[in-house]
């Protein structure tokens, strides 16, 4: 008896962080993330666009679905944008940099293939975003100037519409997940009116869902 005992104990103290692990991965979560962007503008119309840095912060929630799918939608505040170099009539270059600011709102859906305690996530959705920030800099050799794009005159819409997509590596606790990821978030629409010019980004984010 003493032996048929010790030997459930022995299953029970196994098996009872998995089951505390599973059971935390069926119930909603919210994290928050933080990290490094890299954007630019494409199209047509933009040629001669180079990449700027930027961040990207927010958080989200992060529900199941069916098996190892889940639902994750996001808040998030998201700098994007371009530069660009004109040569001057008197000589010499400036520097025009375009700063957009956006609040993006990212619906996810999340597949964790593997049940285990570091494994790989995928994500994918699409990306609302409004912009609530638009500022231009022209940088000479001596000065620089700036203006908002609505001093500017840019025409830049307030509403963004993108594609997201990505991957990363996480690992569990039974209370907590840290993830490290990557994301591409491609524009769906022209962020001017009857022109061809389009946010890109490329993200890598640090996840901590609670």
């Amino acid at each position: 008896m003493r032996s048929h005992a010790r030997l459930g104990t022995a299953v029970w103290l196994l098996t009872a962080p998995l089951g505390v692990a599973l059971a935390q991965e069926q119930r909603a979560t919210v994290g928050a993330e933080l990290g490094y962007s890299r954007s630019d503008l494409r199209g047509a119309d933009a040629t001669g666009i180079t990449a700027r840095q930027g961040a990207l912060t927010g958080v989200y929630l992060d529900a199941p679905l069916v098996g190892r799918l889940s639902f994750r939608p996001e808040l998030l505040f998201a700098l994007k944008g371009g530069r660009a170099t004109t040569d001057l009539p008197g000589g010499g270059t400036a520097l025009l940099d375009i700063e957009l600011a956006y609040i993006e709102l990212p619906i996810l859906l999340k597949l964790t293939p593997l049940r285990r305690r570091l494994r790989p996530v995928f994500f994918a959705g699409p990306a609302p975003a409004l912009r609530i920030g638009c500022d231009l800099q022209v940088i000479l050799p001596d000065s620089a100037v700036s203006a908002t794009c609505d001093e500017a005159n840019l025409g830049v819409r307030e509403l963004d519409i993108g594609l997201v997509a990505g991957a990363g590596l996480e690992i569990r606790w039974p209370q907590s997940a840290l993830a490290l990821e990557a994301r591409y978030t491609s524009g769906l629409r022209s962020i001017r009116d009857g022109e061809d010019v389009r946010n890109r980004a490329f993200g890598l984010v640090l996840a901590l869902t609670f």
